[in-house]
């Protein structure tokens, strides 16, 4: 049996996470296993399912307040760990530039395949971001052999030196059938929520950080309700801002418009009770939860940052740039809620045609790993 070392830093309930598990439960397992590499000592939403399914989890994390100390001491503690591991244990890394010294040490420590996978498609545009980026693509050049990203762009990002033909581009795929089976649980949010029926119900699902930006549509929903009231958002997630964005909904006497739910395993079913996703990020690269969405056959309103990659041609997608005025914004929101679509036939084979089943992109992975 061969082992994958993932480099995640931690498996929340996120997009490349989630790519991981719909693949890790499809897995050959008597040929192939996962382990995962944390860079905190919290549990993590997927560490009961990781341990079910035969993965270990190593942690590296240190608590010390001193950022440059903690640096170091996870390249240390890496360092030992992959001493001390099978020679023959492929090294997957998922955490784009910031992989790159734990390629490099991989490299040097003769792994045989050490993958880097980009999962974001554009970064900062700062003096430090720019140098940071410069240095890190070029070891991750030097030191990765396997070459992947969840889209075109986002190879482009992370290996702007390597020929296209050289980078594998994996989407994020899911198990579709699975996504299409909740389609008679329409009134599951507004049971629970105590959400009226004529009420439209709109959702958006991400971490609370500056990235996903909350803040805009928290901004946008104080817009809207000043002329329509027939409406509630639901934010799925938990993260570093989520204090600050639940203050915010609070002091614009937002909160009989917005929910704040938590983090929940039911996503699925959330899709196909919701009557619109909305995603507004400020940085993106390809989002899982997007192609889950489209297999429910959701509608979704998302900024010009996401790639346009993530576009099945289901005619479910309508991109809105983040400069545009709120009118803009209001119109298409609206515009959207009409391209609901129950033809699940069509999305599976569309999808399937596209690659984003897992069950079919296991296979492609387990072929990389047996290189």
């Amino acid at each position: 049996m061969k082992r994958i070392l993932h480099i995640t830093g931690g498996m929340q309930r996120a997009g490349a996470e989630t790519l991981l598990m719909n693949l890790y439960r499809n897995l050959d397992k008597e040929k192939f296993q996962f382990d995962f590499l944390y860079f905190t000592d919290a549990p993590c939403d997927y560490d009961e399912e990781i341990k079910s399914l035969g993965g270990i989890i190593y942690r590296i994390g240190d608590k010390s307040n001193n950022r440059l100390y903690r640096i170091v001491q996870r390249y240390i503690k890496y360092y030992k760990l992959l001493k001390s591991i099978p020679q023959n244990q492929v090294i997957h890394s998922h955490i784009n530039l910031n992989g790159a010294i734990f390629l490099l040490i991989a490299y040097i420590l003769k792994r045989k395949t050490r993958v880097s996978h980009s999962h974001i498609s554009r970064g900062k545009n700062a003096f430090i971001s720019n140098i940071y980026r410069y240095i890190c693509r070029k070891v991750i050049k030097k030191s990765s052999n396997v070459y992947m990203a969840c889209g075109e762009a986002a190879g482009k990002y992370l290996y702007p030196g390597i020929p296209d033909s050289d980078v594998v581009v994996f989407p994020n795929s899911i198990d579709i059938s699975a996504f299409q089976s909740y389609s008679d649980h329409k009134s599951f949010l507004r049971d629970e929520l105590a959400i009226d029926k004529d009420t439209k119900v709109v959702i958006q699902i991400g971490r609370f950080t500056e990235q996903k930006n909350f803040d805009f549509t928290i901004n946008f929903v104080k817009h809207l309700v000043k002329k329509d009231t027939k409406l509630h958002f639901v934010f799925f997630g938990t993260g570093p801002l989520e204090h600050t964005l639940k203050e915010s909904v609070k002091e614009n006497n937002l909160d009989q418009y917005i929910t704040f739910y938590g983090v929940s395993s039911e996503i699925p079913k959330i899709l196909h009770a919701a009557d619109l996703f909305f995603m507004p990020s400020r940085l993106e690269g390809f989002p899982v939860v997007l192609v889950e969405a489209q297999a429910c056959g959701s509608p979704c309103v998302i900024s010009t940052n996401i790639s346009a990659e993530v576009d099945m041609g289901l005619d479910l997608i309508s991109f809105v740039d983040l400069d545009s005025d709120l009118e803009t914004w209001e119109q298409v929101f609206y515009e959207t809620f009409e391209k609901r679509s129950y033809d699940f036939t069509r999305i599976k084979e569309v999808m399937a045609d596209k690659n984003f089943d897992a069950i079919d992109n296991v296979k492609k992975l387990q072929k990389i790993y047996s290189n």
